[in-house]
């Protein structure tokens, strides 16, 4: 795999770091600083950069960062798409009086799926959702609300998880894209859309670009209508049949709040991403900025990791992304959580998989906060 990752930083006035945001230049942004950006890129859009003006300074090659992270010993912890599908069926099958499996569609290559309802009756109109790993190579982001899943079933019987249960459900998808997540254990570690084939010969829509609300009304590296980029955002909304799994879904279910985990970067996220304008509704932007700072307070006193609360545009710019989306129709709590770590010297989307516990940990109180916030939130009004 040809490339490097590099730090780029402006070193001049008429090369300003948001110019590389809001233009469509085909970056693969993995950080942003107030100084400087991380981004993969090749020779030749590293080449592109300087002559624009920008310092570009070589972090690693690709090829030493995937050798120093990406071992045997790393991919060993995680799941794969069929040690999912069956942990996920063994909670199911041991608690059949709370859990239940449901295929909620299938990918582009056919695989299905997977959501675990958890509950203790039907009916509620009280139901919160977590959603992992819309791209392929945020392994983290299928492992914590996995472990999420498997605490509230394994906890059933004792408070709070008990009165969540007998209050309302909880579903957890830990993979929406499960032909990327194969791919990468297969092919490329860093591959991060799905694995549509393209007109023009490219592979691949980014699954978080891909929802309909306010979709394809950003044209920039973060948001692009290019087919070979790393976020591209589709032919048309809707057009992933995974993110027509989640889309149906959520219009059945009716969620009070979503949560979306990715990684890497230690943020919590809120709408808007396609514009720096807040959310309109002054309750609602309460809500929202109140509960991600809570967030993440509640994160860092587990084990001392800083995760910032912001708005999703203060990152980069984004348009058809989950949270907007479930928000800006549904009017549902909506969050995105990018887990550990801080930055591509730590790992970046690499991280062995002794860091997945203490990921899990210090996770495990924001996401029960988001859940107590989500069932007591008045059911929003749809008509």
């Amino acid at each position: 795999m040809a490339g490097l990752i590099a730090t780029v930083t402006s070193t001049s006035a008429r090369a300003p770091l948001a110019r590389l945001l809001t233009a469509p230049l085909g970056l693969d942004v993995w950080e942003v600083r107030p100084d400087h950006l991380v981004v993969q890129a090749d020779e030749a859009q590293a080449a592109r950069l300087e002559a624009m003006g920008y310092g570009v300074e070589q972090v690693q090659l690709l090829e030493p960062y995937l050798s120093t992270f990406a071992t045997d010993d790393a991919a060993a912890g995680y799941h794969t798409v069929a040690s999912l599908e069956e942990d996920l069926r063994r909670l199911a099958e041991e608690h059949p009086e709370i859990a239940e499996l449901h295929e909620i569609g299938r990918s582009v290559q056919g695989r299905p799926l997977w959501a675990l309802r958890i509950g203790e009756r039907r009916g509620s109109t009280a139901k919160v959702a977590f959603l992992g790993c819309h791209h392929a190579r945020e392994w983290l982001a299928v492992e914590v609300p996995y472990r999420l899943a498997e605490h509230l079933v394994e906890n059933s019987s004792s408070d709070p998880v008990q009165q969540w249960l007998q209050q309302g459900e909880v579903w957890v998808a830990p993979m929406v894209n499960p032909d990327g997540h194969e791919y990468t254990r297969t092919d490329n570690r860093l591959w991060r859309k799905n694995r549509r084939r393209n007109r023009g010969g490219s592979v691949g829509v980014d699954p978080n670009r891909n929802y309909g609300y306010m979709w394809g009304t950003l044209d920039v590296s973060t948001s692009s209508h290019v087919p070979s980029d790393e976020t591209y955002v589709g032919p048309r909304a809707f057009s992933e049949p995974e993110v027509r799994a989640v889309r149906d879904l959520v219009a059945r279910e009716q969620f009070r709040g979503v949560l979306s985990y990715h990684s890497y970067s230690q943020l919590v996220l809120y709408p808007w991403g396609y514009t720096s304008d807040p959310i309109e509704d002054d309750a609602d932007f309460a809500a929202h900025r109140e509960l991600a700072q809570d967030m993440e307070q509640l994160i860092r006193k587990v084990h001392g990791k800083t995760y910032t609360a912001q708005q999703s545009s203060e990152l980069y710019p984004t348009a058809g992304d989950t949270s907007d989306w479930t928000y800006g129709e549904y009017d549902a709590l909506s969050f995105t959580i990018e887990l550990r770590p801080a930055s591509a010297q730590e790992g970046g989307f690499i991280l062995p998989a002794s860091q997945i516990h203490p990921c899990w940990e210090e996770n495990r109180p924001a996401a029960f906060a988001f859940i107590e916030h989500a069932l007591e939130r008045a059911e929003p009004d749809r008509s």
